[in-house]
């Protein structure tokens, strides 16, 4: 990776770290993605295309699509980043110790 890819990526961390995660507003909890842990891995190919793997608390999780669009439209702007994918994994489940205390 070079440094230009380690920067980008680490900007979009801090990125995913600043948006909330739904249901734990619903709970009157609020956290951020990254911080309950939803963040499974970033890609970034060498074109500036992102991919964005989320490991939910649910395979079905309702609100996935909303998280989906939200997290291109942070993503999609910054520089460098010439598009954005948000998948999620189904090769593990989440589990509380993925998030931040």
């Amino acid at each position: 990776m070079t440094i230009e890819h380690d920067h980008l990526k680490q900007t979009i961390a801090a990125r995913l770290d600043a948006i909330p995660e739904p249901c734990s507003i619903a709970m009157g909890a609020a956290t951020s993605l990254a911080g309950m842990g939803l963040i499974d891995d970033i890609a970034i190919t060498d074109d500036g295309r992102v991919t964005i793997t989320l490991c939910l608390t649910d395979p079905g999780c309702v609100h996935f699509t909303g998280m989906q669009r939200f997290i291109g439209d942070e993503v999609g702007g910054l520089d460098g980043v010439t598009g954005v994918k948000v998948v999620q994994t189904l090769d593990k489940l989440w589990t509380p110790d993925r998030a931040r205390p």
